[in-house]
């Protein structure tokens, strides 16, 4: 008998699956709208120019592949402070940031769970609905996990009301994830207005806020889209930031992320900086070293920067046209439903209000993947089978 005849068989990841489910289509009209990565008018995912770039010159200068300090490439962290919180607000207040770089952004809320659970173990309290790993993530660090309000399915609209609401009746030192911008999975994002009211209210209340900023750039710009959270960072609140590199430099399968985690003072920072890099060099020792490496060059090479930043507009662009058109499209074609809250959202993800059964059918029926909650990826959309999905979804309601 073996040692490990009795453990069970695991249920598949739903996106996963939902991947392995559409490669296995024959279909030549089938559509991946599930997809969690950008993709071009081509539908490929294609390396950046900045990013050869960068690699040409690491081919060329790069002396050695020595295991980095546990907490990481230092010039890619000074680069990514700067990038988050801008190079003024940076400058100011980095002595009280403990900066770490992880295994993507997934590490990054990892190692900031494992943190959280250890030192505080207050539980957290995550939008409902949210990215689904975070749940996993979070669990898995053994920290409690509850949902607050986030969004009203009936309005397709942020329920800002019920969200603060929930967060008044939690004690103090209780952990809240948000999204900064570009909401997973909704698109739905406070404005500008409400984070400041946020930030007044988690001072007030002294609540941690735990940031996921996994998709800066894609919202309304670079610096447009951090303005939330530099926001509690200017009052003074202690917080932690996951950040991916992923999306916006397109390095999904370079796993390059940091955790910024804010102390009130540069005391408290060197403290939580001690533990949390004992907590690393237990997990997985030191970070990789290309990605990183990769986002530090473009960042601190003005030129290569610059051509960064016009290749990020331009996957900005598209994910805003993308998702323009499919609204007009709907819009003008499906009058038993209203589809406008597609167009007023941001980033790559939107729900379409499909139920699991219209989205079974489009599976089935029209060979379009989504998840069973009716998200989609604009990405997966292009100008020739736009006008096939929208007839599609306009036949299942």
């Amino acid at each position: 008998m073996s040692f490990f005849e009795k453990i069970p068989l695991a249920p598949p990841d739903p996106i996963l699956g939902l991947v392995a489910a559409f490669q296995s289509d024959p279909r030549d009209t089938k559509v991946n709208l599930g997809v969690g990565v950008y993709r071009n008018e081509n539908l490929q995912t294609s390396v950046q120019e900045s990013v050869k770039r960068a690699e040409a010159f690491l081919l060329q200068e790069e002396k050695n592949k020595e295991y980095l300090p546990i907490e990481g490439e230092k010039l890619y962290l000074e680069q990514m402070g700067g990038l988050v919180f801008g190079e003024e607000l940076w400058i100011a207040e980095k002595r009280r940031i403990a900066c770490f770089q992880t295994v993507g952004g997934t590490g990054a809320l990892k190692i900031g769970g494992t943190f959280l659970r250890e030192e505080m173990n207050n539980g957290v309290w995550i939008p409902n609905p949210t990215w689904p790993n975070h749940r996993g993530v979070f669990t898995h660090c053994g920290l409690k996990v509850e949902e607050y309000p986030y969004y009203d399915k009936q309005g397709s609209c942020l329920n800002f009301e019920g969200m603060m609401d929930c967060l008044g009746k939690l004690s103090s030192g209780s952990i809240v994830l948000l999204h900064p911008a570009c909401h997973n999975p909704t698109g739905c994002d406070p404005s500008e207005e409400q984070w400041e009211t946020l930030s007044s209210f988690f001072k007030e209340r002294r609540l941690i806020p735990f940031f996921d900023f996994a998709y800066q750039g894609f919202g309304w710009g670079i610096e447009e889209d951090a303005k939330s959270l530099r926001c509690f960072l200017k009052k003074g609140i202690e917080m932690l930031v996951s950040v991916s590199n992923a999306k916006n430099f397109s390095l999904y399968g370079e796993r390059a992320g940091c955790l910024l985690i804010i102390a009130s003072a540069e005391k408290i920072a060197e403290k939580i900086a001690s533990r949390v890099k004992q907590m690393i060099r237990v997990n997985y020792s030191n970070p990789p070293m290309h990605g990183a490496k990769i986002v530090a060059r473009i960042l601190s090479t003005p030129e290569l920067r610059g051509n960064w930043e016009v290749e990020l507009n331009e996957m900005r662009a598209r994910v805003v046209s993308m998702r323009l058109l499919l609204t007009e499209e709907l819009v003008s074609r499906c009058k038993k439903r209203d589809f406008s809250s597609i167009g007023k959202g941001t980033g790559m993800f939107t729900f379409t209000g499909l139920d699991s059964a219209q989205v079974e059918a489009l599976r089935v029926e029209h060979g379009i993947y989504m998840p069973s909650d009716g998200r989609i990826n604009v990405c997966g959309l292009n100008r020739e089978n736009l006008e096939g999905v929208v007839q599609a979804i306009e036949s299942v309601i």
